[in-house]
């Protein structure tokens, strides 16, 4: 063989580590942890394929008070390094989250360092008459006095701080003229961790104040010493920031003056709204950046610092947070996302489970999922993680297929690191359905579906290992134009901005124009990342005419609905066209600069950086163009014609419904592809790479192969596809030539065959009763049957289907099994041999050649999911909740009134004949 020429197994699935399996938050429930216990879960979880733990303690459960272990004691201690040796030995690892529940917080957290809010109210003066009222603050009256300053209305400005006797009253008398005095004060915001575990429960820190995040973490600093050589901790975690009302800290003063180079106190009408409206956009938008730097700066930086001090990774959930997401999110060494609610699985083409409320659980945006993902590539993290399946549907109701509708979702944003939400602790002699967390999806051995886990564990571990292979090709760098969100008064009813996961259209109701531009592209297949200004500055270079990130390379940067910009982001952006960079400006260049510190001086800068465009030209209707040194700018309406003037491609197999992302290695170029549409993809499909060689990997049933492919006219690579809708294939481009097995086409070969007769079902594990075996002849839902009906609508478990069939008098390339409609997975065997388990949609397998005999038996054991035993445990009165426990709409649970959940094989079963087709027209 040729040197030129790759033996397949060279583009065979790169190595399953820990990292590429799947992930789950583990909640000690009172930390009432024991050795055998956590021994016993983490074999489970190993069993299943789960990769590791993230241990969030948690509030307890009644009746085990006697078992809580108080956070961080030495015996607390002892069980956390008996964890991490067990899951060692388990090939897994552990992360632990700082803290307990959320946000950071605890006990040690005194008033002066707990998160505070300001309140500023003003009171009018006119021609030296007193003030009557003392200076208190009317919502809060203990809060403290920050600062008292006096506003003429010709200009004066005077601190009268100084100027208050022993009962609050103002002692200073206005001179002639009309005057305002504004008070600041500052209160803590009285937040407790929510959820705490015993022994963690206390305020929330403040996460602007550096010495106070350095007294925090310094009470895990003896803890965490305790752990050395192979007892360390791969990650220290910090869950979302959910910090309600906190907008101060006791240095934001000196700090804005030495930032922003003027003393906010001199603004305090325009910080409070009262003010020009320009002068108010410009002072809130400076305090916004203040605060956003004190985030970054006081808090993501140090506690990433800290952890790899003490040996470990961080990982950071950014969103909520009132600064630039992508800033923070870059600052960890795993950034994460979150998805909250059922509208995940509608982005993929399904829909919730019946019964579910609607409007319920948060909004799906991909592009804020983007925000993570990019901050990621950008900044050269080999891992992006998500808090997955959070709220995907009411407790009880959250089938496998759904699980993997949101996983293809998250790995086409760019999440290659997937943690479930989650998996409670609970001991084996808890009475199902054991402990449950109450904001979840439950991924534990007392779900039904915990046997069938595996397969879809499976699934998520080999994606994730082409997904973790190599590095980002995205080609577009878009800006988040950030000073147009903090200049804006949307959305600022709090002065901060908090950007979550929770809400639908968020960015476009603030950034519309950024965020049309982000979604045309998204929908008509440009990869992107977003860049921050921080990112532009510190992280992008130039080579050969490409923009260079941490993490991979860009063909151009793109700025959309920038009104906007700093000057010294604007001088970078220009340097980086002098060294070869194309950027591409939709709309109109920025017209100004944010913040009110040295205005006229910021705006000469803008000014002068924009004066170098010239001289521009019209290079064809509606595009200006201006030559920079090696590099070009481009401005126009539209951005797909100029992005086809800088040889950037769009990935057209999305206009077949199918969603992508691709990464790039050394060999070539490696694809995820999910049809999240509701038509079969069987035709030619375009791929903007040039290929000698694709193979075709099947992350369910591991089939492989190398796909029919030809060049394209444009000398880019066509290939073959065949995909059903909710299904996904790995793809992988070589660079030179490949021989191996070619991948298997199949398609329909006439009429399905239906396997009917009398199907023998036993219930053989589940509960709160086996029903007895029974003869159907007609598939439906056992939920529906009359014989022993109670117990069937209240049964949540596994039953066995058994049937004998005679193979069809069919000359075919080969038969798929297809069962139809199966409520909720289901283990395949014929003739004795084990062929895998379905638990989505195409709920079909083609069967290995020469299975099929004459007469054969199949055996197909079906599992429902928990709703039904839930329901009927209510209905019966019992007392099984034991524990803080809610419904989807946040309301007390109750599942009594609930209708039985379909269950079983519903069919019909068919077998299908396949033939390989003839050609590929």
């Amino acid at each position: 063989m040729q040197e030129h020429v790759q033996s397949q197994r060279e583009l065979a699935l790169p190595t399953i580590s820990r990292e590429c399996r799947p992930w789950t938050r583990w909640w000690w429930m009172g930390s009432a942890v024991d050795e055998a216990e956590i021994t016993r879960h983490l074999q489970l979880f190993h069993e299943v394929g789960i990769g590791g733990v993230e241990i969030s303690p948690v509030y307890g459960v009644m009746g085990a008070e006697d078992c809580f272990i108080p956070f961080l004691t030495p015996r607390w201690l002892q069980l956390l390094r008996h964890t991490i040796r067990e899951a060692r030995r388990l090939d897994m690892g552990v992360d632990l989250i700082t803290g307990t529940g959320w946000p950071l917080g605890g006990p040690w957290v005194g008033t002066d360092d707990a998160a505070t809010k300001m309140v500023i109210e003003s009171y009018a003066l006119t021609d030296g008459s007193p003030l009557s009222e003392p200076i208190i603050c009317n919502a809060a009256p203990q809060a403290a006095l920050n600062a008292l300053m006096a506003y003429s209305e010709d200009g004066q400005i005077l601190d009268v701080s100084q100027h208050t006797d022993a009962q609050n009253r103002l002692t200073w008398a206005a001179q002639a003229g009309q005057w305002q005095v504004y008070a600041l004060f500052q209160m803590p915001i009285g937040q407790q961790v929510k959820r705490a575990a015993p022994g963690a429960e206390g305020n929330v820190v403040d996460h602007f104040s550096a010495d106070a995040i350095a007294r925090y973490l310094g009470h895990f600093d003896q803890a965490l010493a305790t752990l050395a050589g192979d007892e360390r901790l791969r990650c220290v975690f910090n869950d979302s920031y959910e910090v309600y009302e906190a907008n101060w800290t006791n240095t934001l003063v000196p700090q804005f003056q030495q930032q922003r180079g003027y003393d906010v106190r001199h603004y305090l009408p325009a910080l409070y709204g009262n003010d020009e409206p320009d002068i108010v956009s410009r002072v809130r938008s400076d305090y916004r950046l203040t605060v956003a730097d004190l985030l970054l700066e006081a808090f993501v930086q140090p506690w990433t610092e800290w952890a790899h001090r003490n040996g470990a990774l961080s990982r950071n959930q950014a969103h909520g947070s009132p600064g630039n997401l992508l800033d923070l999110y870059a600052a960890a060494d795993i950034p994460e996302t979150e998805t909250f609610g059922p509208d995940w699985i509608s982005i993929a083409g399904l829909a919730s489970m019946p019964g579910t409320p609607p409007e319920q659980g948060g909004r799906a945006d991909v592009l804020v999922g983007k925000l993570a993902s990019s901050a990621a590539h950008v900044a050269g993290k080999q891992l992006c993680s998500s808090e997955s399946f959070t709220w995907l549907d009411e407790h009880g109701k959250v089938p496998l297929a759904h699980m993997k509708a949101e996983v293809d979702v998250l790995f086409v944003m760019g999440i290659n690191h997937v943690f479930f939400h989650g998996t409670p602790f609970s001991p084996a002699a808890a009475e199902w359905p054991g402990w449950l967390f109450y904001a979840s999806t439950h991924v534990g051995p007392t779900n039904p579906w915990w046997q069938d886990l595996q397969a879809l564990n499976g699934y998520i571990s080999r994606c994730q290992s082409f997904l973790q292979a190599g590095e980002p090709d995205n080609d577009i760098l878009l800006y988040l134009p950030i000073f147009d969100l903090w200049s804006s008064e949307q959305g600022a009813e709090h002065l901060l901005h908090f950007l979550t996961v929770h809400s639908e259209h968020w960015l476009d109701e603030n950034l519309s124009g950024f965020a049309a531009t982000a979604r045309q592209l998204w929908d008509r297949g440009y990869s992107f990342d977003f860049v921050s200004d921080r990112l532009l500055a510190h992280t992008i270079q130039v080579a050969e005419q490409q923009l260079h990130s941490h993490g991979g390379s860009y063909k151009a940067l793109a700025i959309a609905g920038c009104r906007l910009i700093s000057p010294e982001t604007l001088e970078r952006i220009l340097d980086l066209v002098r060294a070869g960079a194309t950027v591409l400006v939709v709309g109109e260049l920025p017209q100004d600069v944010p913040g009110l510190g040295n205005l006229p001086e910021q705006r000469e800068r803008l000014r002068a950086a924009r004066s170098t465009l010239e001289p521009r030209s019209e290079i064809q209707p509606g595009i200006i163009e201006s030559r920079l040194g090696k590099g070009r700018l481009l401005v126009g309406q539209d951005i797909e014609v100029m992005l086809q003037m800088a040889g950037i491609q769009r990935e057209s197999v999305v206009d077949t419904g199918v969603e992508l992302i691709r990464r790039r290695d050394e060999m070539g170029y490696l694809y995820f592809l999910a049809n999240m549409g509701q038509e079969r993809v069987d035709q030619w499909v375009d791929l903007p790479v040039q290929a000698e060689a694709v193979a075709l990997f099947d992350p369910v049933d591991q089939r492989r192969g190398l796909a029919h492919t030809r060049a394209s006219n444009d000398g880019a690579t066509e290939v073959y596809l065949q995909l059903d809708p909710g299904a996904s294939i790995l793809l992988r481009t070589s660079f030179r030539a490949v021989e191996g097995e070619q991948w298997s086409y199949l398609s329909p070969a006439g009429e399905p065959h239906v396997i009917e007769g009398n199907w023998r079902v036993e219930f053989i594990a589940g509960g709160p009763t086996l029903p007895g075996p029974t003869l159907v002849d007609h598939l439906t839902s056992w939920t529906e049957w009359d014989v022993g009906s109670e117990a069937l609508r209240a049964f949540s478990g596994t039953a066995r289907y058994t049937i004998t069939f005679t193979t069809p008098p069919s000359k075919t390339a080969a038969w798929a099994l297809d069962l139809g409609a199966v409520c909720h997975s289901a283990r395949i065997k014929l003739n004795g041999q084990n062929l895998g388990t379905l638990y989505t949609r195409p709920w079909r397998i083609v069967l290995p050649q020469g299975l099929l005999e004459g007469a054969n038996h199949l055996e197909l054991e079906v599992t429902n999911l928990m709703a039904n035993r839930l329901a009927d445990l209510d209905r019966n009165g019992q007392p099984w909740r034991r524990f803080f426990f809610v419904n989807i709409e946040y309301q007390e649970f109750d599942a009594s009134s609930w209708e039985p959940l379909p269950s079983g094989l519903l069919g019909p079963v068919r077998l299908i004949p396949l033939r390989q087709p003839g050609s590929f027209s």
